[in-house]
């Protein structure tokens, strides 16, 4: 396989992180796919880019594939991003413009099209977050990474991460918790044809194997779910090496 044929991934991250949540990932798969990172609107690089529900996130995304025109490409979509990831598959399996060749989807312990399943007491605590003084985020910030992680993460991804999550938009975080993950998309999702790998840590009680049973998975007429034992929901930073295995297999790389 030369070069220009290798297919185009790209990443989306978890609710308030940025690309570098793929690196581990991303160089496992170097000189098989072109991995190409998507901070979304509210964070990371993105900081300033307005658009915060779903549709709008999706357009963001869309304009990111377009314009890098791939022939071949596939989608990998973490957490927020599985349920942004599923709206772009939608539009691309409809026809949208500059859409062409999608191959593949990953969701990873993703946000599924129904109304995110989340407590209401957690929904209410985590909108009254971020909202102090620059020490009190950095504290926040490690904390949710942390805490989202069935082990204790290697010093200097847990570091990068939370910086990352520390410097987002608040207006960011709250649009999604209140009303993106709200946002109920399964009909218009319905079913995909584009064959989909489905990952979730065992020990994800939010958004793992069962709710990606019940929620991701039937809107996938061809799909394949993988669970992590012993992991959590940061499947991209806790377990890198067996992602990028699982995903490669999922390309055909």
């Amino acid at each position: 396989m030369t070069a220009d044929d290798l297919p185009t991934l790209f990443l989306l991250p978890f609710l308030a992180a940025t690309g570098h949540q793929w690196a581990g990932v991303a160089s496992r798969l170097a000189g098989r796919a072109r991995c190409v990172t998507v901070d979304l609107p509210g964070f990371g690089d993105a900081h300033a880019a307005p658009g915060y529900t779903v549709a709008e996130m999706a357009d963001f995304v869309a304009g990111v594939v377009r314009a890098h025109a791939p022939a071949r490409w596939a989608i990998a979509g973490h957490s927020m991003g599985g349920k942004v990831s599923c709206a772009l598959a939608r539009m691309a399996e409809d026809g949208a413009p500059g859409l062409g060749g999608l191959e593949r989807i990953v969701l990873v312990a993703g946000s599924p099209p129904c109304p995110e399943p989340m407590d209401e007491a957690v929904r209410a605590d985590m909108l009254g977050w971020f909202g102090g003084d620059a020490a009190a985020r950095r504290a926040e910030a490690r904390d949710y990474v942390a805490g989202n992680a069935a082990a204790p993460l290697d010093a200097a991804v847990l570091d990068q991460a939370a910086g990352d999550v520390a410097r987002m938009d608040p207006d960011a975080w709250r649009a999604w918790l209140g009303r993106g993950s709200r946002e109920d998309w399964a009909e218009r999702i319905g079913m995909l044809r584009t064959p989909a790998l489905i990952l979730a840590g065992s020990e994800d009680e939010a958004l793992g194997p069962e709710a990606q049973r019940r929620h991701m998975a039937p809107h996938f007429a061809d799909h394949r779910l993988e669970v992590l034992e012993g992991a959590g929901h940061l499947l991209p930073l806790e377990r890198p090496a067996e992602v990028a295995r699982l995903v490669g297999e999922h390309l055909g790389v």
